[in-house]
């Protein structure tokens, strides 16, 4: 129903509700896109109140949720409701809910009616203002009725209160921009917010490893070859790259107790592969791509008397074990579960790897959640790319970062740091 009064939403107080927030335009980044709505779903009864917040179709307009203080509220879209100001620590994110217990993202299609006004107006960015109020209640009740699941999931706490936050004060910040460079590369994007472009991280996905795109732009993957990285450019000061060293290889180390000590990763395991303790640069190389081809495919063999290999080998079978035996293996940190009965044709090394992608973005978390509590206002963290870091910052607050990062981060993950006035110069 269409809410006329406040007096129609009295009966939610002390309900189990499911939040659903109205935004402006869903192609718009959350930075620049106001919920002009709101579906709040009776989990019980299953009834919907629709209430606007400036949606044409309104009679009551209100942005006030302070009627739902007492409910216990599962909410969809936690993260646009952060932009717009909202309180949302109570609340349970229902899309985080339905990824930590299927072990994979909610795939919502574009509703219909969406698309029709989408392609009837394609240069209105306030589509979803133009789709009726009763047209929103339904594609809310249908994502309700997909994804609600009321048992708290394991690993929900980390998730949503530091994995969730940690990305939102990256993702907040944006990435400065040339806006004559930026426009040559990429033309029109949703991304682009006057002079500065906004990524957006997907933490739902398969692997564990959060994807990075919007409007177009996969920043995850941005060409270091050509020109494309010139046009993000510092606004304070500097950029800083914080970049850790053969990252994968170390974090498995930590896992099976194994020491690399001081020496370069593929060096040492290159010792190994060729027989000597004097490896040539070409050699040092060739171990690189062998060493990812043994974590990523499985232990050939001919290399199990490598001890680093036999400890990787004797930890992926455990790990099978473990999930074949309990039906799932849980994360040392968040507690988040990967259950082997979501994945079809799962073999030993490909729920390790996923095992092993979820280990690292939770360290990468518990590491900057660390960090951002110590960080000065004006270092700016603006992009994460698995096993790197940029930062915006005035160049009189390196040392200070430099200094937070040694407090941080365990010594057994090695990093380099690089600078520069844009992303394509960091040297």
């Amino acid at each position: 129903m269409i809410v006329d009064t406040i007096q129609q939403i009295q009966n939610l107080k002390n309900k189990s509700v499911f939040l659903y927030p109205i935004k402006k335009d869903d192609r718009l980044h959350r930075c620049n896109n106001p919920i002009i709505g709101f579906v709040v779903i009776n989990t019980e009864s299953k009834e919907a109140y629709t209430i606007s917040n400036g949606h044409c179709d309104g009679i009551l307009n209100t942005s006030d949720l302070d009627f739902l203080k007492d409910c216990k509220v599962y909410c969809y879209d936690v993260v646009s409701f952060k932009y717009c100001g909202y309180n949302t620590d109570s609340y349970i994110d229902a899309q985080m809910q339905y990824y930590l217990f299927t072990n994979k993202p909610y795939e919502l299609d574009t509703p219909g009616v969406v698309n029709h006004y989408t392609r009837q107006y394609q240069n209105c960015h306030k589509i979803n203002d133009l789709v009726p109020l009763h047209k929103h209640e339904e594609i809310a009740l249908s994502i309700f009725n997909d994804i609600w699941i009321a048992d708290e999931q394991a690993g929900l706490a980390f998730y949503q209160h530091q994995l969730q936050n940690v990305f939102y004060n990256i993702e907040r910040h944006g990435l400065s921009i040339d806006p004559i460079l930026f426009e040559e590369r990429f033309s029109k994007t949703f991304s682009r917010v006057g002079n500065a472009c906004y990524s957006q991280y997907n933490y739902y996905t398969t692997t564990g490893r959060p994807s990075n795109r919007f409007g177009g732009i996969n920043f995850a993957a941005l060409n270091k070859e050509d020109d494309t990285r010139n046009c993000f450019v510092n606004r304070l000061g500097t950029l800083v790259e914080i970049d850790f060293n053969s990252y994968h290889p170390r974090l498995i180390a930590s896992l099976i107790g194994y020491d690399f000590k001081n020496e370069n990763v593929y060096e040492h395991l290159a010792k190994h592969y060729s027989n000597t303790q004097t490896p040539t640069q070409e050699d040092i190389e060739k171990a690189k791509e062998m060493t990812f081809r043994q974590i990523y495919g499985g232990i050939q063999q001919q290399y199990m008397h490598i001890p680093f290999f036999a400890s990787i080998e004797a930890l992926a079978q455990e790990i099978w074990r473990e999930a074949n035996s309990s039906g799932y293996v849980e994360s040392p940190i968040s507690k988040r579960r990967l259950v082997l009965a979501n994945y079809q044709d799962i073999t030993v090394y490909t729920l390790f790897n996923y095992f092993i992608q979820m280990y690292e973005t939770e360290q990468n978390v518990t590491m900057l959640d660390e960090l951002f509590k110590t960080l000065d206002k004006d270092i700016v963290p603006i992009l994460y790319t698995y096993d790197s870091i940029l930062f915006d910052l005035p160049k009189d607050k390196c040392e200070l970062l430099q200094e937070l990062l040694n407090k941080v981060i365990p010594s057994h993950f090695p990093f380099k740091i690089k600078t520069g006035s844009n992303y394509k110069c960091l040297q």
